[in-house]
Formats: structure tokens, C-alpha cells, sequence
């Protein structure tokens, strides 16, 4: 299931002008057959969710229950995901609005009964986008599907500046992705985060009619490869990487590096900082014991080379084909 937007809202008027924030509410179906959930797992992005519970063809009421991982005693369950009324059979009941942080969860019903069921509640990763006069630092962007929360910055703004995302070409108040609204304006040296956002894949524009901007291209793909590259002291574990073309994400991990580590990827021989494909940056230094995911990166054929300045490595041949 893709749900285009979860999260607390906040209501931006057409006239840019700010009001307190609503919920907006999230309504999972979870049907039960007999003995099962025909949902077997599920992972969510952190926000306000209502649980329909529908029984199908068991023939007596069912219940539902939400847990902590491992944690199945009543004392531990999670009382709002109690349903307000058993299920009859072919029928349906909702539990109350749950409030999900990250970390694992599980469901199960021991009305029916069940197995247990993981329910994975993911924070939403952190994007920031810096507007100076006029225009945004960042000129596009590529990510994966996923749960967002971006930071807007003000630097150099001698006004208050705003966020708007919409799907591409649709610039009416009606279409703007509401939950991507900052939390405030953001005056001159400040930042405000929006809501938030969870991107299904397509094509879609940001910009800020309050500077004004331009209207930036952000792609949402979900033909996005994780490539995994560790770091030992001194080096890399993996020293050369064949890929074909496409997009990509790297997830950078320290093993035994006793201080932070980086990642930089460039073109075949070109090392100056103004060469550095810039979302191949990790998007937090990496210490010791702990892995950090770049921005996806889109390659095209061609030579490349990555390396750690922080480490520092040898630089690694990668070659897109």
C-alpha cells in the first residue's frame, strides 16, 4: 500500500499566511481470515493511523491487538488499537486514532487466533534545502520512496520564505502536498521544518512563491539500488564495483575506524572538490560501528572513482556499463 501523505498537517492559505496545524489521519484495513491476517507484515512511516478490522468468513467476532515487539502481556498492549466493537463475521470495526513513533511493533488477534505479525515504524529521513535570494541552493533531486521531513533554510532572505511541493505541473493551492507546509515561516539565518511527507514514486516540483523561485524538478523512483561499501581502517572492503546504468543509494558503514568517516565519488580522475557528485555525499559522518545512507545518485556510463578523504583510502574504481 502507497499513502501519498501521513503526517500532522499544518494549513497554508493561498495567501501564504500561517494557521495552527490538524491531523490528518491515516485508515489501514487489516482483513482476517480464518486463522490469519491476509496483511502479513507491514512497514509505516511515524504518524496518526486508524486500524479497520474486517472480518472475513471467521465465524465468530475477532479482535485486534498491537504490541511493542516481544511485549505481549495486556499490561504492555496498545489500548487504542483496541477495536471499539468485536467484528462480527463479514463485518468490519475501527479502532481509535494510534499514534505511532519509530521502532517495531507487532499485531495479532488472539480472538481468531493468529500468528504474531511485524508492523515496522520508520522516522522519516531528513532533507534539507537552503533558499538564498531569489532561488534554492539545491536545483533538483532524486530520492527513493519513502517517508521525508525537510528543513527549510533562510540564508540571506531579508523576508520570510515558505515551501511549496507539488505533483509536476500543478501549481493550484488545491494540489499542494499540504503535510510539505514549514512548521512556521523561516526568517533571515532561521530554518522551520514541514511536516511528514510520504512520497510515492512520480514526478513532482518544489518552490518558494514567497522569494519567488524557480520550480525545481524532485524525482521520486522506485528503481532505486542500495549498494552497501564498508570501510576498514585504511581502506575498503570492496575495491572495485561493476554496475549497470540507473539509480542508486549507497549506505556507507565504519567497521573498526575509530573516528568518522566520509564518502566521495567522482568522475574517473577528476578529485577536485568541484567534481564531487555531490548526493554521493553521506548524509551524516559515519563513526565507528554505524552506517549512514548517501542521496540517491543518478549514473549515467562511464568511469568513476570513490574514496575516503577521512580514512583516508586508495581511490576505488566503479564503472557503469
Amino acid at each position: 500500500m502507497k499513502y501519498h501523505l501521513i503526517a500532522t498537517l499544518s494549513l497554508f492559505l493561498i495567501s501564504f499566511s500561517f494557521t495552527p496545524s490538524f491531523a490528518q489521519i491515516q485508515q489501514i484495513t487489516l482483513a482476517q481470515t480464518p486463522g490469519a491476517f491476509v496483511i502479513q507484515d507491514l512497514t509505516l512511516a511515524e504518524g496518526d493511523y486508524q486500524f479497520e478490522i474486517a472480518n472475513e468468513g471467521v465465524d465468530h467476532a475477532v479482535g485486534f491487538v498491537l504490541v511493542p515487539k516481544g511485549k505481549y502481556d495486556q499490561t504492555d498492549h496498545i489500548k487504542a488499537a483496541y477495536v471499539k466493537a468485536p467484528a462480527a463475521t463479514n463485518k468490519s470495526s475501527l479502532t481509535n486514532v494510534v499514534s505511532l513513533k519509530a521502532g517495531d511493533y507487532e499485531y495479532f488477534c488472539p480472538l481468531n487466533p493468529t500468528r504474531k505479525y511485524a508492523l515496522t515504524v520508520k522516522a522519516p529521513e531528513s532533507i534539507k534545502l537552503t533558499q538564498v535570494p531569489g532561488k534554492f541552493k539545491t536545483t533538483s533531486l532524486t530520492v527513493k520512496e519513502g517517508a521525508y521531513q525537510f528543513e527549510i533554510a533562510n540564508d540571506g532572505v531579508d523576508h520570510e520564505v515558505g515551501f511549496v511541493l507539488v505533483p509536476k505541473g500543478k501549481y493550484d493551492a488545491a494540489d499542494h502536498i499540504k503535510p510539505a507546509y514549514v512548521s512556521a515561516p523561516v526568517a533571515n539565518g532561521k530554518s522551520s521544518l514541514t511536516s511528514v511527507v510520504n512520497l510515492s514514486a512520480g514526478d513532482y516540483e518544489y518552490f518558494c512563491p514567497l522569494n519567488p523561485t524557480d520550480k525545481y524538478p524532485l524525482t521520486v523512483s522506485n528503481d532505486v539500488r542500495n549498494i552497501k561499501l564498508t570501510q576498514l581502517p585504511g581502506k575498503f572492503e570492496t575495491t572495485s564495483l561493476t554496475l549497470k546504468e540507473g539509480q542508486y543509494q549507497f549506505e556507507i558503514a565504519n567497521d573498526g575506524v575509530d573516528h568518522e568517516v566520509g564518502f566521495v565519488l567522482v568522475p574517473k580522475g577528476k578529485y577536485d572538490a568541484m567534481y564531487h557528485i555531490k548526493p554521493a555525499y553521506v548524509k551524516a559522518p559515519v563513526s565507528n560501528g554505524s552506517s549512514s545512507l548517501t542521496s540517491v545518485v543518478s549514473l549515467t556510463k562511464g568511469e568513476y572513482e570513490y574514496f575516503c578523504p577521512l580514512n583516508p583510502t586508495a581511490k576505488n574504481t566503479l564503472t557503469i556499463e
